[in-house]
């Protein structure tokens, strides 16, 4: 099987997810799923098998496959990476801009906060947004300029790629995640390396709260 059919049904799927057409508490076939994405089941369950092991799917055995119902010990390890390095990264950018007041890195999550701001409103596809907010944590990795720390974009640690957590009955809104993100880079650009990591912290307690 080529592995670019693999790949495809894998980028479907995390746009259903990102976009709320897979939710919460609700099973799917995986024959019926294949049919609506025009493709065969082959490619579609080994990309199934895939967000299985990456959490993001659980397979329910003679009954097709659901959103990973994450645990509250998850929820308290993607919380610690979250600190632990997005953290780390947001105080050594605060420390960079007190010096680099034109970094590459802040101007362009300075653009990324004004289109978020754009995006608030409900008529904008939940998914668009999303792409938004990935795009802005991925400035924070990336600012480190350390390919290492940059790989970690992908890993399945972390708020950073979790994009049920905030559609998961609607208890964490657009506004809050974006007032997260206007306080981290209102302290970066400040360069206040402690309220930068505080402001951090206080964005992954609000990912807490969809539990």
């Amino acid at each position: 099987m080529s592995m670019l059919l693999k790949d495809e049904a894998y980028d479907k799927l995390i746009r259903m997810i990102n976009d709320g057409e897979l939710v919460y508490g609700q099973t799917y076939s995986l024959n019926i799923l294949a049919s609506q994405m025009g493709m065969s089941r082959t490619p579609v369950r080994e990309a199934v098998q895939k967000l299985c092991d990456e959490k993001r799917l659980d397979m329910m055995p003679s009954r097709g496959f659901c959103i990973h119902n994450i645990t509250p010990d998850e929820m308290l390890h993607h919380y610690h990476f979250s600190n632990a390095v997005e953290g780390y990264c947001v105080r050594c950018l605060a420390k960079k801009y007190q010096t680099d007041k034109r970094n590459k890195y802040v101007r362009r999550m300075k653009h990324l906060l004004l289109d978020m701001e754009e995006s608030l409103s409900e008529e904008v596809p939940f998914g668009d947004y999303f792409e938004l907010d990935q795009q802005f944590h991925a400035e924070i990795f990336d600012s480190l300029e350390d390919s290492y720390f940059s790989e970690l974009k992908s890993s399945p640690m972390g708020f950073f790629n979790r994009s049920e957590l905030q559609l998961r009955e609607r208890k964490i809104t657009r506004k809050a995640i974006y007032d997260c993100h206007k306080k981290i880079l209102g302290a970066i650009c400040a360069g206040d390396c402690d309220g930068a990591y505080e402001a951090m912290m206080q964005h992954a307690a609000l990912m807490m709260e969809s539990l």
